[in-house]
């Protein structure tokens, strides 16, 4: 089986929440490199 993941979520609060924007990043790099 040879599939592809097409789409990601990022669940947040929606409030501030200290290093959420890096988190963010991280996942999104992470996901850009795979």
């Amino acid at each position: 089986m040879n599939s592809s993941i097409q789409h990601i979520a990022v669940i947040t609060s929606g409030g501030d929440a200290p290093g959420m924007n890096a988190a963010i990043r991280a996942v999104a790099r992470t996901a850009s490199y795979h």
